[in-house]
């Protein structure tokens, strides 16, 4: 028999007979892999890989191995690595901070890190259905929401706290995305992505007007700029959620964060509470006064139609999250590069409970590990290696805003530091900053709600309508 087979079997036979043995004392099981590791260092063929068998079986007399909580699976033996899987989102060519901490780790630790991409819609689905399965990941990547809260409370993601700096570089706000019932299920791993209001600054120079302040402001341009035959505001609205970043800012600037947390919590009348009712009549009502043009119902975000609007100056405005800048120097580059984006917060609104300041968006994607792994604790280990200063330079070099206290002064130096230091001054100031619905919510329930806000845009829903389709289910 193979050492490393030998070892397996060996700690899968003392895990069965866990019920019988009595309780460990307090750090007996990070003893007993640190015993181990050392064993493994020095073995050399079957006789020290048996060796390092026997440490375990004697110290684990004095050890309780319990469901999620017990001791990782022995890495393989006799020179063998051990394998972890690890899924994310992030499209091929947009992922080299990603993949630069795959390579260092495949270099410098003794475990293979191998990295699947999917894409969106893909990848909802295989976090629904696949997660446990036996080709399933030992770390994937999530936006938090939902989907990271049923994980969690079913017992499937393994506790990812430990040491305090581990954790306590990350901006707070980041780091509730990762949290379920007050335990970390998630370290953020991208960086940040607010909504926020993009401009054309040439065609408010020209047009002799400043960017809105209010929502008062916001819709007195509206009327100035179709007088001027320019689109006020670009809406790739043939993607519902392109027009939910209206609904969630108006909502939560009239009711504050709270109407956000009552929807994804799913909690009675969530849908039509006063805030929300009113924050789908105001977005109704700026499409039906011509704020987004004639055919933005038709018009693309991902195939470059709304943001081409915003480049050329056919359209003044855009909300969108920050995504956009790279999006426009890549597909614009004079655009940006000649200082011609322009950005501000959402517009406040009069007598609204939320507080100006609040984000609505995507406050970093998540790093989890599944409770099953087979190599949980190495998984854990490459998991915090987001930690580190070498992975949080890559993200500013890709363009990307880390979601940590000392962001600003790894971004002043950047090429776009005005840009990406406004970013995070955003987000560290918000007193709050809720991720958006279509992705706090359960993949089915935000595909509905999409397909819905489509419908609302276009008029074919009322506010109600569309608060009772929502309601039901």
């Amino acid at each position: 028999m193979e050492d490393g087979r030998l070892a397996e079997e060996v700690v899968a036979t003392l895990t069965q007979a866990q019920a019988a043995l009595p309780p460990a004392a307090p750090g007996a099981i990070a003893t007993i892999r640190e015993r181990y590791r050392r064993r493994r260092r020095q073995r050399a063929g079957l006789a020290s890989a048996a060796v390092a068998i026997l440490v375990l079986a004697v110290t684990l007399t004095g050890a309780e191995l319990t469901r999620g909580r017990g001791l990782s699976p022995v890495p393989p033996a006799n020179g063998g690595t051990a394998t972890i899987r690890v899924w994310a989102i992030t499209p091929p060519g947009q992922d080299s901070a990603l993949r630069q901490l795959v390579d260092r780790y495949n270099r410098s630790a003794e475990a293979d890190v191998e990295l699947f991409t999917f894409g969106n819609d893909d990848y909802k689905e295989k976090l629904r259905t696949s997660v446990d399965s036996s080709d399933g990941p030992d770390v994937f990547v999530s936006w938090g929401g939902a989907t990271l809260a049923r994980l969690a409370r079913a017992g499937r993601l393994a506790d990812l706290a430990g040491p305090p700096a581990a954790v306590d570089r990350f901006l707070p706000s980041a780091l509730a995305g990762g949290m379920v019932d007050g335990r970390q299920y998630g370290l953020p791993m991208s960086g940040t992505h607010p909504t926020v209001l993009f401009y054309n600054k040439d065609v408010f120079t020209r047009s002799g007007l400043t960017p809105p302040r209010s929502y008062a402001d916001l819709l007195s341009l509206v009327d100035e700029f179709k007088s001027d035959g320019i689109t006020p505001l670009a809406l790739g609205g043939a993607q519902g959620w392109t027009e939910l970043m209206y609904v969630m800012y108006l909502a939560e600037r009239i009711g504050g964060p709270g109407t956000t947390a009552d929807i994804v919590e799913g909690r009675p009348g969530a849908w039509s509470k006063p805030a929300v009712a009113q924050a789908l009549l105001a977005a109704q009502d700026l499409a039906e006064r011509g704020a987004f043009g004639d055919d933005f119902s038709s018009l693309g975000y991902d195939d470059g139609g709304a943001p081409r609007l915003l480049a050329t100056g056919r359209a003044a405005m855009q909300l969108m999250g920050t995504w956009e800048y790279p999006t426009q120097l890549a597909q614009n580059p004079d655009f940006v590069l000649g200082g011609r984006l322009g950005w501000v917060p959402f517009p406040s609104m009069a007598g609204g409970a939320g507080n100006p300041a609040d984000l609505v968006g995507i406050p970093a994607q998540y790093f989890s590990v599944t409770a099953a792994s087979r190599h949980r604790e190495t998984a854990i280990e490459f998991v915090r290696d987001v930690t580190a200063d070498a992975y949080l330079d890559d993200l500013v070099t890709d363009g990307e805003v880390p979601p940590v206290t000392d962001a600003a002064d790894r971004l002043r130096s950047t090429d776009h530091a005005g840009f990406a230091v406004s970013v995070h001054e955003l987000v560290a100031r918000a007193p709050s900053y809720s991720l958006a619905w279509d992705q706090a919510l359960e993949p089915g329930t935000a595909t509905r709600l999409n397909a819905n806000l489509q419908r609302l845009f276009r008029s074919e829903l009322t506010p109600e309508q569309f608060a009772a389709a929502m309601a039901g289910g």
